[in-house]
């Protein structure tokens, strides 16, 4: 009789275990208020869920490496065959199979997590959130978590993926074999430039009239505080090592180009792999702009989607918590992409102007933040 209790009590405590209905407690639930704790989830499931009761043990048990892995199934998923609404890239970028954005950002946590999240500071817990993020889609790509030590560079893979796409970082990957890796797969580059550089000029791609300096052969802090022209577009020769971890060394030519900023007389300088001839100095500077999309998405994932309001220390929950965040932003985009169809075919069926605005992508993510507990619920 006893042990037909248990496993009477213990089929109960199995039943209450609803993962659709903490999917969407994770998912829309943190939007449906301020409240991003343990606790504030575990009233909105058992609202969602109707369950009669739930203890927070129970609760917090259910974030495992199990259900984890599940998640991260879920977003890998999501981001291999998501494609809401895509925007086909236009003007200079239609070139391209897409642009790339790739950046990290540092989520702080409590100082008891600094044993599995350590950070620079020794009194100090984060982790850094690695997201590549498409620029014709405005979706991530790649998104994969790891410490605060981390550095950024290490997470991003090289391979055929760049093939036919222009990538753009900043200085957390400057890296010379990695821009020759970039290059040998077929794929484009801009970086800035690190403000130590100082290549050997192999070739001045633009002639200037008149008693301009001569670059070739120079390297380039011997002549940069003496220019004064607008432009700088250079070929220059960088030394990396042949094989990570080898003390062979390889050299190759890449493009360096540099626009004097006028307010301060100094340059902004890109390397890059982009033809001189299809790209010009000024167009390497419009097409790094873009890489401020990526600022945006982590806004977007900090301010709507609570990625930095992580108030635990146990490290499934943290993880599952993180891998929601981008999983509610791939759902505002899918919501936001089922508004534009109903406003088309309401255009279509009044016969109204096909020229109307669409809402803009990131807008999904208002939607999803103002009416969250009425989708949860529904």
């Amino acid at each position: 009789m006893r042990e037909r209790a248990r496993a009477t009590n213990l089929i109960q405590r199995e039943r209450k275990f609803d993962f659709i209905a903490l999917f969407y407690t994770l998912s829309f639930g943190f939007a449906a208020g301020s409240d991003r704790s343990i606790q504030a989830f575990l009233e909105r499931f058992v609202e969602v869920a109707d369950c009669d009761e739930l203890t927070h043990p129970s609760f917090t048990n259910w974030f495992s490496p199990t259900l984890v892995a599940l998640l991260r199934e879920i977003l890998d998923d999501a981001i291999e065959n998501l494609d809401p609404g895509r925007n086909d890239l236009r003007g200079r970028l239609e070139h391209f199979r897409d642009v790339l954005i790739v950046d990290a950002t540092f989520i702080s946590l409590y100082q008891d997590a600094n044993d599995v999240y350590t950070a620079s500071g020794d009194d100090q817990a984060g982790l850094k959130v690695h997201l590549t993020e498409s620029l014709s889609t405005g979706l991530p790509t790649r998104f994969q978590t790891s410490d605060g030590t981390t550095h950024e560079r290490s997470q991003l893979p090289t391979g055929e993926w760049v093939a036919g796409a222009l990538i753009l970082f900043d200085l957390g990957f400057y890296d010379f074999w990695l821009f020759d890796r970039i290059d040998a797969n077929d794929g484009w580059f801009v970086s800035r430039v690190k403000s130590n550089a100082n290549p050997k000029v192999v070739e001045e791609l633009r002639t200037w009239r008149g008693n301009s300096i001569t670059l070739e052969g120079k390297s380039l802090k011997a002549v940069l505080d003496d220019l004064q022209r607008q432009e700088i577009d250079v070929l220059v020769e960088l030394e990396f090592d042949r094989k990570r971890g080898s003390s062979a060394t390889a050299t190759k030519q890449f493009r360096l180009v540099g626009l004097l900023d006028e307010n301060n007389g100094e340059y902004h300088l890109y390397f890059t792999n982009l033809p001189q001839s299809d790209y010009p100095a000024p167009d390497i500077a419009q097409l790094y702009r873009a890489r401020w999309e990526v600022e945006l998405l982590f806004k977007e994932l900090k301010s709507r989607f609570r990625l930095d309001e992580i108030n635990t220390t146990k490290p499934y929950i943290i993880e599952a918590l993180i891998i929601m965040a981008a999983i509610s932003l791939m759902i505002s985009r899918v919501i936001i992409d089922e508004l534009h169809e109903l406003e088309a075919k309401r255009r279509e069926a009044a016969d109204a102007d096909e020229s109307a605005s669409r809402h803009p992508p990131r807008r999904g993510s208002l939607a999803v933040e103002r009416h969250a507990h009425l989708i949860q619920l529904y």
